[in-house]
C-alpha cells in the first residue's frame, strides 16, 4: 500500500510513548491551574502553520468556545503526521483530515468520524497569455500537480476528462509532474509547466496576480461529473474517536456549533480578517500593494471553501464523490474499503 496512504493516519498499536515524544509538538501545553477551570477543555491539534488555524483563532479571540460551554486548546503541531499521533495517543480530542482518511481507518477497525470543516477548492491555474483557453488545450502541455498523484482534485480532474474528453488527463497531457506547492507555482512562473493544480492557498497566491487565471475550478469538475456533486463538497473536517464522542456528547457537540458560528463570523464580517492576517501571510514576501493583494486573495478563496451546511444530502454527496475517488485512486487512496465505511460521518450533529 501507497506510503501516503499509510501516513493518513497511525493506528492505536503503532502509537507508543516514544512516538508521542517523537510528535514535534510545537505549542498547546496547558497548566494546572487551567486543568481546574470548571469548562470542559477540547484540544484540537492542527498543523501550527495550516490554514485550518484560522478557524480556531477567531473562536478564541472571539470567546465563541466559552460562550459555548467549553475551552477550546489549540494545540500546534510541526506536521500532520505529529498531530495524528497525537489523536491516536489521546493528547488531543480533534484533529482535522479528509473523510476519505477517515473511511479508510474505520474499514481497519479504528472509530474515528468526521463532520465537515471545509469544501474543496481549486482547480487548474494557467497565465492568462498562455492561449490555453479549455482543458483540451492541455494535448503536449506539460501539468504540475502538487502535493502528490493522490491529491483530491488532481483525481477529480481525471475522471472528468476520461468523461469529457474521452482519455485521461495522463493521456491529454505531454507529461504530468508531482513536487511540493512551492515547485508547482514556480514551475508555471518559469513555464516549465504549463499549468499547475495546487492546495487551494497556492493557487490563491497566483490568482492575486493579474498574470494568472483559473482554467477550470473544481466546482465546475464534480457538477460536470454528476449534477448531484453541484454543491460545495465537504472534503476536510474535524476528525475525533467516535467513543469519545459518546462519552462526550454535549462538549463534542458545543465545540461543532461553535464552529459553525465562527465560520458564519469569517463569512460575514470583514474586521474578523485583519486580526489573521499574520498568521495567513507567513512567509510571504513582495510589496505592500502585492502583500495586500494576497491578503485579499486568500480571505476570498477561504470563504469559497466555508461549509454552510451539512445534512443528509451533502453526506450523500460526498458518498458519490468518494465512488467517483475510488475508482480512480484504488486502494492507495480509500483503503480496505472501496465503499464508504458505515459511520464515517457523524451522526450526532447537522447543521
Amino acid at each position: 500500500m501507497n506510503s501516503l496512504f499509510r501516513r493518513a493516519f497511525l493506528t492505536k498499536a503503532m502509537v507508543s510513548a516514544a512516538a508521542i515524544a517523537a510528535a514535534t509538538m510545537i505549542g498547546g501545553a496547558f497548566s494546572p491551574a487551567e486543568a481546574q477551570a470548571a469548562l470542559p477543555k477540547v484540544r484540537v491539534g492542527v498543523m501550527a502553520s495550516g490554514t485550518v488555524k484560522w478557524e480556531l483563532l477567531t473562536m478564541a479571540a472571539r470567546g465563541i468556545d466559552k460562550a459555548n460551554g467549553f475551552e477550546l486548546v489549540i494545540s500546534d503541531y510541526a506536521t500532520g503526521d505529529a498531530a495524528d499521533i497525537a489523536i491516536a495517543g489521546n493528547n488531543v480530542e480533534v484533529v482535522a483530515k479528509d473523510f476519505i482518511a477517515v473511511s479508510a481507518q474505520r474499514a481497519s477497525g479504528l472509530d474515528f468520524t468526521w463532520v465537515p470543516h471545509s469544501a474543496t477548492v481549486g482547480g487548474v491555474i494557467v497565465k492568462k497569455d498562455s492561449g490555453i483557453k479549455t482543458v483540451a488545450d492541455l494535448s503536449g502541455k506539460t501539468v504540475f500537480v502538487s502535493p502528490s498523484a493522490l491529491d483530491k482534485s488532481y483525481l477529480l480532474l481525471r475522471a472528468w476528462t476520461q468523461a469529457k474528453l474521452g482519455k485521461d488527463i495522463t493521456a491529454v497531457a505531454k507529461d504530468v509532474k508531482f513536487g511540493a506547492s512551492p515547485l508547482a507555482n514556480a514551475a508555471l512562473a518559469k513555464g516549465d509547466a504549463q499549468a499547475i493544480m495546487n492546495l487551494w492557498n497556492w493557487n490563491a497566491r497566483l490568482l492575486a496576480d493579474p498574470a494568472y487565471t483559473q482554467l477550470i475550478g473544481t466546482e465546475d469538475i464534480l457538477k460536470d461529473i454528476d449534477p448531484t456533486l453541484n454543491r460545495k463538497l465537504p472534503m476536510v473536517g474535524w476528525v475525533f474517536h467516535e467513543s469519545y464522542a459518546k462519552a462526550n456528547a454535549t462538549t463534542i457537540n458545543n465545540f461543532l456549533k461553535a464552529s459553525v458560528a465562527t465560520k458564519k463570523v469569517l463569512l460575514a464580517e470583514d474586521a474578523a480578517w485583519p486580526p489573521l492576517r499574520d498568521a495567513m501571510m507567513t512567509g510571504i514576501t513582495g510589496t505592500p500593494a502585492e502583500l495586500d493583494a494576497m491578503f485579499i486573495a486568500l480571505r476570498d478563496q477561504y470563504r469559497r471553501g466555508i461549509v454552510t451546511s451539512y445534512t443528509a444530502d451533502d453526506q450523500k454527496a460526498a458518498a458519490t464523490a468518494f465512488a467517483v475517488l475510488a475508482k480512480i485512486g484504488g486502494e492507495d487512496l480509500v483503503g480496505k474499503s472501496p465503499t464508504l465505511s458505515p459511520g464515517t460521518f457523524y451522526t450526532g450533529f447537522t447543521f
